[in-house]
């Protein structure tokens, strides 16, 4: 089953990767475990260093972060 915490932030003075990492510290805190993927708009892909997996996708808007945990199928 696949759980997601929808995350949305348009700020402009934070940078992407700080909006990923607070979305992620929210999924922790609410869910108490780890997500292995956000699910994010093709505009705000990025590369990143990070264990979870950055999917872009057309129809996610921006600024929006779907973070969540896939169970492998």
């Amino acid at each position: 089953m696949d759980f997601y915490l929808v995350w949305f932030d348009d700020d402009r003075k934070k940078s992407t990767e700080f909006k990923l990492q607070e979305a992620v510290e929210a999924y922790e805190r609410r869910f108490h475990k780890h997500p292995n993927v956000i699910l994010v708009n093709e505009q705000d892909r990025i590369e990143t260093t990070s264990s979870v997996r950055l999917r872009p996708l057309s129809y996610i808007r921006p600024s929006n972060f779907y973070v969540g945990f896939e169970d492998a199928a």
